[in-house]
């Protein structure tokens, strides 16, 4: 009792900082695609706005006791899908813009990958809210849902795979005093949490073929574990604390501010 009960008291914790943290990052994002109307950051703040403010919160609140073969929550359920839809098809074009422009096997990736989880998203919404009993949602939801989480799996694959490349490149140039210590990190950090959420998805998906519950401790204890990797990796990319420049990167402070002040 005492292990089912750290254990979701250790999932409800991790969920909360990801949402808090998944919140405090869109209106960064949004903010500073405002101020430099630049494609990259409009792309990241529609992506975290639509997977971590809107799809994964309102797909997870629609399971809450009480919601779940209800209007309302098959409702929510819709929002959320939409909110995935929207928010994996702008992260599924950022690496095309950011690391392979131009590339038109990159843009036709990109394309096949929003298409696939839009044709999910709504193959799931429609499967909820047309739904009479939980068995024939449960049924009729499995093909759309593995469609959807393909398309989200592949994508984050995609963008920790260009990360992880862009960084040892970034490495080979901060070297040679082309690239700042700072910026070069952030690529790593964005690598990191990409990886961890195709971890997540991937040992998901693999659990819940087998038939063990959702809510079961290993399910539970990866979803969690991976979220909050994903979460501190988030915030360190986007609110990067001096202490960690000093002792991780071994930068000043304000040397570093100097340097993004004049890449800027």
């Amino acid at each position: 009792m005492f292990d089912r009960f750290g254990m979701a008291l250790f999932a409800g914790i991790a969920g909360l900082l990801s949402v808090i943290v998944g919140w405090l990052v869109t209106a960064r994002l949004f903010a500073l695609a405002r101020k430099t109307r630049a494609v990259p950051e409009q792309l990241l703040a529609v992506a975290f706005g639509g997977l971590f403010c809107v799809g994964y919160p309102m797909a997870g609140a629609s399971r809450a006791p009480g919601l779940e073969m209800t209007n309302e929550g098959a409702l929510l359920f819709a929002i959320g899908a939409i909110g995935m839809i929207v928010g994996a098809s702008a992260l599924g074009r950022f690496p095309y813009v950011v690391f392979r422009p131009g590339n038109r096997w990159a843009a036709l990736l990109s394309f096949v990958l929003a298409a696939l989880g839009v044709v999910g998203g709504i193959g799931c919404a429609v499967s909820v809210m047309a739904a009479t009993t939980r068995e024939a949602m449960i049924a009729n939801i499995q093909s759309w849902a593995l469609a959807l989480m393909i398309s989200i799996l592949a994508i984050y694959a995609w963008n920790a795979f260009e990360s992880f490349r862009y960084y040892r490149i970034m490495k080979r140039r901060e070297k040679l005093g082309l690239a700042n210590a700072e910026t070069t990190h952030r690529f790593l950090l964005w690598a990191i949490a990409s990886a961890c959420s195709v971890l997540s998805i991937g040992s998901i998906a693999a659990i819940r073929a087998t038939g063990v519950p959702i809510l079961s401790s290993l399910p539970m204890s990866i979803l969690s574990s991976t979220t909050l990797v994903t979460t501190t990796c988030w915030w360190l990319a986007f609110f990067m604390p001096d202490a960690y420049r000093r002792r991780v990167l071994g930068v000043d402070p304000e040397d570093a501010a100097d340097e993004n002040a004049d890449a800027a």
